[in-house]
């Protein structure tokens, strides 16, 4: 886990979940954690983030990044022209 990783978790509001999984999960849950040298939760979370992704499912996407290239004109605007 990178450092930037770190203050991003550590900087973002977290919601508790509980949940069940199987025993096989849970091991391999912790030795991938322990591999990576991070949490379970970290791993989980992560998982979570790919599943969401292939699914198309983001809420870290831009909600306006349909919009860009939909109209035409300058791409700056000077507003002073356009209130004097």
């Amino acid at each position: 886990m990178l450092y930037n990783d770190i203050m991003e978790v550590i900087t973002m509001e977290l919601v508790r979940k509980q949940t069940y999984i199987t025993p096989a999960q849970d091991r391999a849950v912790k030795r991938l954690a322990q591999k990576q040298g991070t949490t379970e939760a970290e791993i989980l979370r992560k998982a979570l983030d790919l599943l969401l992704a292939r699914e198309g499912i983001g809420e870290n996407e831009d909600p306006f990044a349909d919009l860009i290239g939909l109209f035409s004109g300058p791409s700056e605007v000077d507003h002073d022209d356009i209130y004097r």
